[in-house]
């Protein structure tokens, strides 16, 4: 019995946002096109910016972003999401 106690007081392991934290998905930044970029060109510091609402791919991302070249146009405003990562 106190093993299963002790397996019981664990809890479960929960991914992403709880109940609580959807509310503040918006207030969270996110990657956004701050000038127009066509097809082919470069993704860069000056056309990209972190801000908010949280729509587009988490900040921590824009390493990744950064001098890779975009598939499509994009343009001023729009978020970037996983998608137009790779």
């Amino acid at each position: 019995t106190e093993t299963k106690r002790a397996w019981e007081a664990l809890g479960k392991v929960h991914y992403g946002p709880t109940s609580a934290e959807l509310k503040s998905v918006l207030l969270r930044r996110s990657i956004y096109v701050a000038e127009d970029i066509s097809a082919g060109e470069v993704f860069t510091n000056e056309n990209l910016r972190i801000v908010r609402p949280g729509h587009g791919a988490p900040p921590y991302l824009l390493d990744s972003f950064l001098g890779k070249v975009a598939h499509k146009s994009y343009a001023k405003g729009s978020a970037l999401g996983l998608d137009q990562m790779f």
